[in-house]
C-alpha cells in the first residue's frame, strides 16, 4: 500500500475512514514512555536496512514498516505502562472493558488494516505468566503445542476478526511480545545502543553529548506523535532516510565537539631512551636521572636519535588544538607546518631547538607531562624566554615543571653549567616569574589538557609563593661524553655511570641559593658527538 494511502487511514478508529485527532493524541501526556519506544525502533532504523520507517500513533500507537524486495510488511506494536503487582495472564489480555471488542488483545487486531501477512507486537513494562511465555521467542523459532493452544483459545473465546479478515488465532501466530521493563532500564539501552553505533562509525561522543543526542531523537518522536492526523499526517512517520540524514548529523557535531575538548597529549609515547643505574634515587639531591641512547651492532645510535626527536616537532611547534583529530593522511602536512614555524623563528637557533626537544621528549614520556603549547616561540624583552620549556606533570599534587635545556659541546661543561646557573638566579627573580606565570596563561589551552589543582598558584593576581609552591626546575644537559667518544666497550655503560655521578657533582655544587625554595631535578645525558648529532637533526627537518 502507497504511503499516501496510509496516511488517509490514520483514524483511532481502526475500521473508519476519516482521520480524527480524538484518542491518543489528545490523551499523550501520560504516555511518555511511548516515546522511549518508538526511539528504541528510531535507533534500529540506523543499522536495519529492513525497517524503513516508524509511524507514531497512526494505525496502532506505534507502526513499523519492514521493506524487503518491493513488498511492505506491517507491525503493529502496543505500548503497555499499566502497573500492577503481578505479571500479565490470559484473563487480563482477553478482559472486556464493556460490550464489543476492547480487549487488549482485540485493540491489537483491530488496528491491522494493512494486511496479509501482518505482524503485532505489546511492548510492556511487566513481564508475562507462564502461559504466555511462548509469546516472547522469536516467531520463526517458536512453534509447539503451547502455542497453539494460545491460538485455539483465543480464537474460541472471541470471533473477533480485523478490516483485512485476520482473527485471534492468526493474531497468536504473528504476535510478539516484547517485555521492555522500567523507563530507565529502557533509557540506559537506548543510549548505549546510540553509543555503539556511534563508535561503529568511529565517532566517541562524550556521556552529555550522548544524552544530548537521545534527547533530540525524543524530540522528535514526540513531535511526530503529537502531530495532527488531518493536517500534518506526514509529520507523524519517520523514515529510515531520514533518520540517517539525522544520524549524519550528529556524527559530525559529535567529531567537532571531540575535537573542541580532545586531549592530544594523552597518546601513549614510545620508549627510546635507557635509564642509567647511577644509585638509589632518595640519595640525591636535588634528583638525578640519566637516559642512555645506547649502541646497536657496536654503533652509538646517533641517527635512529635524530629522527626520533624530529617526531617531536609538532608538538613543539603546534599547538594543541592544531594537534586534535589528526588523521595519518595529514601527518606529513603538520610536520612540514612545525618545521616552517621553527624555520622562521629567527631567534631559536639549531642548538637551542635540540636540547628542547630532547627535554620535551623526556619528560613528555618519563613524565607523562602535557605542555604548555608553543611556549618556546613566546618572546619578551627582545629575547626567547629563559624557560621556554613549560609543563604541567599530574601526581597527587601537580607540578608546574619550567625547564632549562643546553647542549655542552666538548671541554665546555663547567661554562655550560656556569651559564646555567646564571639564568637560574635571573629566572626565579619575583617579576620574571609573574611574567612567566602570565606568559602560562595566555598561551595555554585548557580545554585540552586535563584538570588540575594549579589554578590558585596561576591566578594572576595571587602572590608568587603560590605559584613558587607547585614550580619545579628541570635542567636537562647533553653533554659530549669522553665515554661514548672512545667507542663501544662492553663496560662502557658502568664508565658513563661514573662520568655521570662526577659531572652531576659539579652541577650540585654550582646551585645557587637562588634555588633552595625550588624543587630541582637533574637530567644528563651523554652524547657521542653534539655535532654530528646536530648535523643529523637538521638533515631530518630538512628531509621533510
Amino acid at each position: 500500500m502507497k504511503i499516501s494511502a496510509l496516511n488517509e487511514q490514520t483514524s483511532t478508529d481502526p475500521n473508519s475512514e476519516t482521520p480524527s485527532d480524538a484518542g491518543g493524541v489528545a490523551a499523550r501526556q501520560g504516555f511518555k514512555y511511548q516515546d522511549h519506544v518508538a526511539a528504541q525502533y528510531a535507533l534500529e532504523m540506523i543499522e536495519n536496512v529492513v525497517l524503513d520507517r516508524v509511524e507514531c500513533e497512526t494505525a496502532d500507537d506505534i507502526l513499523l514498516v519492514w521493506v524487503e524486495g518491493s513488498g511492505e510488511q506491517f507491525e503493529y506494536v502496543q505500548v503497555k505502562t499499566t502497573e500492577a503487582g503481578s505479571k500479565w495472564t490470559k484473563t487480563e489480555v482477553l478482559r472486556r472493558d464493556g460490550t464489543g471488542p476492547t480487549s487488549l488483545v482485540e485493540k491489537s487486531l483491530l488496528c491491522d488494516i494493512h494486511g496479509p501477512g501482518s505482524l503485532f507486537r505489546i511492548v510492556s513494562v511487566r513481564d508475562v505468566n507462564t502461559y504466555l511465555t511462548p509469546l516472547k521467542l522469536k516467531r520463526d523459532s517458536r512453534g509447539g503445542e503451547k502455542i497453539d493452544k494460545i491460538a485455539d483459545d483465543f480464537g474460541k473465546k472471541y470471533k473477533t476478526t480485523s478490516t483485512v479478515g485476520n482473527d485471534l488465532s492468526s493474531w497468536v501466530e504473528n504476535t510478539f511480545w516484547e517485555v521492555a521493563g522500567g523507563v530507565d532500564g529502557l533509557k540506559a539501552r537506548n543510549l548505549q545502543k546510540l553509543a555503539r553505533l556511534a563508535d561503529q562509525n568511529g565517532a566517541n561522543p562524550t556521556h552529555t553529548h550522548c544524552h544530548k543526542i537521545y534527547e533530540d531523537l525524543l524530540g522528535w518522536v514526540d513531535k511526530a506523535a503529537t502531530a495532527s492526523k488531518v493536517s500534518e499526517p506526514e509529520k507523524k512517520i519517520i523514515h529510515r532516510t531520514e533518520i540517517l540524514s539525522w544520524w549524519s548529523e550528529h556524527l559530525a557535531e559529535t567529531s567537532a565537539a571531540s575535537k573542541s575538548s580532545a586531549k592530544p597529549y594523552r597518546i601513549e609515547t614510545r620508549a627510546f631512551f635507557f635509564e642509567l643505574n647511577c644509585g638509589e634515587k632518595s640519595s640525591f639531591d636535588p634528583s638525578l636521572t640519566s637516559y642512555d641512547v645506547r649502541y646497536e651492532r657496536r654503533v652509538w645510535r646517533a641517527e635512529e636519535l635524530a629522527a626520533y626527536l624530529a617526531n617531536w616537532l609538532p608538538e613543539i611547534a603546534l599547538k594543541a588544538s592544531e594537534l586534535v583529530g589528526v588523521d595519518h593522511l595529514a601527518l606529513r602536512e603538520k610536520f612540514r607546518s612545525a618545521v616552517q614555524r621553527i624555520e622562521a623563528d629567527s631567534g631559536l637557533n639549531p642548538e637551542h631547538l635540540l636540547a628542547e626537544v630532547l627535554l620535551h621528549s623526556v619528560l613528555r614520556h618519563y613524565n607523562q607531562s602535557e605542555p604548555i603549547a608553543c611556549k618556546i616561540f613566546y618572546k619578551a624583552g627582545g629575547g626567547v624566554k629563559s624557560f621556554s620549556n613549560s609543563h604541567i606533570v599530574h601526581g597527587e599534587k601537580d607540578e608546574l615543571w619550567l625547564g632549562k635545556p643546553v647542549l655542552a659541546k666538548a671541554d665546555s661543561f663547567s661554562d655550560v653549567v656556569k651559564k646555567v646557573m646564571e639564568g637560574l638566579v635571573e629566572a626565579l627573580d619575583t617579576d620574571f616569574l609573574k611574567q612567566e606565570r602570565e606568559a602560562i596563561l595566555t598561551l595555554r589551552e585548557p580545554q585540552h589538557l586535563l584538570a588540575t589543582n594549579l589554578e590558585t598558584a596561576l591566578l594572576s593576581h595571587a602572590p608568587i609563593d603560590d605559584f613558587i609552591a607547585v614550580l619545579c626546575i628541570p635542567i636537562l644537559i647533553a653533554y659530549d661524553s669522553d665515554v661514548l667518544g672512545i667507542g663501544f666497550s662492553t663496560d662502557y655503560r658502568e664508565q658513563l655511570v661514573a662520568e655521570v655521578l662526577e659531572h652531576y657533582q659539579r652541577i650540585k655544587e654550582a646551585l645557587p641559593g637562588e634555588t633552595e625554595e625550588v624543587k630541582v631535578r637533574v637530567f644528563l645525558v651523554p652524547i657521542e658527538s653534539i655535532d654530528r648529532l646536530l648535523a643529523l637533526f637538521s638533515s631530518q627537518m630538512k628531509g621533510v
